[in-house]
């Protein structure tokens, strides 16, 4: 039997990965984790998984619990398939 990937969507993926305090945190900064119209812009979306995974420190959510590899691999995809609203 073969298995298809769904579509990934800002609302029903990615912005449920994101914690209130997650973005009232990144807001302060003028990062908004919530606005698809921020998240949707491909740079934007690449620095938020930089810092997600490490590359950029410090690593975000601030103090943990970091994002495993389903959440990552999630918003890794949803960023390479076009970041579906």
């Amino acid at each position: 039997m073969e298995t298809t990937e769904s579509a990934v969507s800002f609302a029903h993926d990615i912005r449920p990965l994101f914690r209130q305090v997650d973005i009232d945190h990144m807001g302060r900064i003028g990062v908004q984790l919530d606005s698809y119209g921020y998240m949707s812009n491909r740079s934007n979306a690449q620095n938020v998984y930089d810092y997600l995974v490490g590359t950029k420190e410090p690593r975000m959510p601030p103090g943990g619990p970091f994002w495993d590899g389903h959440q990552l691999d999630l918003f890794s995809r949803w960023m390479k398939d076009g970041c579906a609203p």
